[in-house]
């Protein structure tokens, strides 16, 4: 078992004090195995089915203190998984991930107005139309349209708007429960997860056009959260009478 040694430890603190537009590549540039010393000292099993998470060690904390640590703990998981985490760091330094991932900037205001947006051209699109079919047309027509533009499904913005509208109108026109939707959101973060753990880095497996989908990511995950409690509040206000099904009713359309 390696030993977390004074050499070691300065290489953390060294690592801790780098900007996380730093970090990112230094941390790219040294092996697996050198990344996972930092967090642990917990060997790997190369008998799990799929390779499993860091739990990162007290003893590594403690040399840093938390604050630092949970920096250096992200970079590793935006390196190793390809995964935005919500592990209590600045927005700006989270965005430094997604741009590592080749994703763009998320900002809560773009993301409004690209919802907003949508919900606007869905009104020209269907005037008149019930409150579910607009918030669809925002969604499918407006929006998953804006994503198939290549390299636009990268785009934070517009992916958590998508994300949001998804769950808005699956809720909304009662094909889904609110907690329902949630759970089918998580689910399709968990099956990108298990397709970056075989290997599959740019979830090729899971896209349904040329472009790459967007990596598992919290922020979006909470806009299409957001979503279901909105369709909620939509489907009580216009929506009530229809019958839900026992089981969700949902189309991704490539999230």
């Amino acid at each position: 078992m390696r030993m977390l040694t004074d050499d070691w430890k300065a290489a953390l603190h060294a690592c801790s004090r780098l900007a996380m537009f730093d970090m990112l590549p230094a941390l790219d540039a040294i092996t697996s195995d050198d990344r996972r010393f930092l967090l642990t000292d917990t060997p790997r099993n190369p008998r799990a089915p799929l390779p499993p998470r860091i739990v990162p060690s007290d003893d590594r904390m403690n040399v840093l203190g938390k604050g630092a640590f949970a920096r250096v703990t992200f970079a590793i998981s935006v390196i190793e998984y390809r995964e935005i985490e919500d592990l209590g760091i600045p927005d700006d330094q989270v965005n430094d991930g997604r741009e590592f991932l080749g994703c763009t900037r998320l900002d809560d205001a773009g993301v409004w107005t690209a919802i907003n947006d949508a919900l606007a051209k869905a009104k020209v699109l269907s005037p008149g139309g019930s409150c579910c079919g607009a918030i669809a047309k925002a969604w499918v027509p407006v929006l998953v349209e804006q994503r198939r533009v290549h390299g636009a499904s990268l785009i934070a913005n517009l992916a958590a708007a998508a994300h949001y509208m998804l769950s808005r109108y699956h809720v909304c026109d009662a094909k889904a429960r609110c907690g329902q939707m949630k759970t089918v959101i998580d689910g399709y973060d968990a099956n990108k997860r298990v397709h970056i753990a075989t290997g599959d880095r740019d979830l090729k497996g899971v896209a349904l056009t040329g472009n790459r989908p967007f990596p598992p990511d919290f922020a979006i995950r909470n806009w299409a959260y957001k979503g279901a409690d909105d369709g909620e509040a939509d489907r009580m206000r216009c929506n009530k009478d229809e019958i839900r099904p026992i089981f969700p009713n949902v189309n991704g359309q490539e999230l």
